[in-house]
């Protein structure tokens, strides 16, 4: 499908202001949605659950490394499948943002080449799909935990005020998703190793992080700076309070979270002010 199918003008985006940018941005944004979505169509094609693999996988993931742990570190298989679910949907949503945005431009190379459509809108097409994934594995979050309870006759609600936190947490998440994911697409036009650096720096990063690990194992002293500084931590954290513990997200973690986006897209903006449309010679 072509950019003049949608309508749009072509807009001289290099050669504009932040204004202009902002502009460009905004008349291409049914362009966006509909790469999105065909996007989210595309991963699922062809197959007999759908998007249900969304909420399947992460599910069948929390079972089969919960069987493990809970026989590992002697702890309730229950309670520790909840824990390792919330924390791998997050992951996984912190980790497709880098993941898949290292491909961003480079897949709209097509696209790119009919108009100088704003580069950015790329990685942010890329960042609609990770944030639909991620709310597909939170409804299973939801209805699993929901199961257990019911199921066993636990004494703890089903649904609580301290779940409004999710809304602005994973708000965060995007944000900070998108800027990553703008970083590593810019990177990986030019530097074609980006993706492969990339997967190195986030399975360190996985294992640094209280994903399936016992969170008590990061509060050990000389782990304390680490956990501190470490953005994932905060936003694992900050999600587990608002879901699993009933209480909301401690100020440490917001601060954190604010300082990890603000910085990220910092970051972002100086990377796309430098390259856009220069990167338009390398894919």
């Amino acid at each position: 499908m072509s950019v003049q199918s949608f309508g749009m003008e072509t807009i001289r985006v290099g050669r504009t202001g932040l204004a202009g940018y902002i502009g460009a941005l905004w008349r291409y944004r049914h362009l966006m949605f509909h790469l999105a979505s065909a996007d989210l169509q595309s991963r699922f094609r062809r197959s007999t659950l759908g998007v249900l693999w969304a909420m399947v996988h992460p599910l069948a993931f929390a079972l089969l490394y919960s069987l493990v742990l809970a026989n590992l570190f002697q702890q309730d298989f229950r309670a520790l499948s909840i824990y390792v679910f919330a924390g791998f949907i997050l992951w996984e949503s912190l980790a497709g943002f880098a993941n898949q945005g290292a491909h961003a431009i480079i897949n709209g190379t097509g696209y790119l080449k009919q108009a100088p459509i704003p580069m950015i809108l790329f990685p942010m097409r890329t960042s609609l799909t990770v944030l639909a994934v991620l709310l597909l594995g939170f409804c299973a979050l939801f209805l699993y935990r929901t199961g257990v309870i019911v199921a066993f006759k636990q004494p703890e609600p089903i649904l609580t005020l301290s779940w409004l936190w999710v809304a602005p947490i994973f708000a965060m998440t995007f944000l900070m998703g998108t800027a990553w994911a703008t970083i590593v697409a810019f990177m990986n036009v030019k530097f074609r190793d980006t993706q492969q650096l990339l997967q190195i720096a986030l399975q360190a990063l996985w294992f640094a992080s209280p994903i399936f690990f016992p969170r008590e194992l990061f509060n050990a002293p000389q782990l304390q700076l680490w956990s501190t500084i470490n953005p994932v931590v905060a936003f694992l954290d900050a999600f587990r309070d608002a879901t699993l513990y009933d209480r909301a997200p401690e100020l440490k973690d917001w601060i954190v979270m604010g300082v990890a986006t603000a910085g990220s897209w910092a970051v972002a903006i100086v990377v796309t002010a430098l390259n856009d449309r220069k990167s338009i010679h390398y894919v």
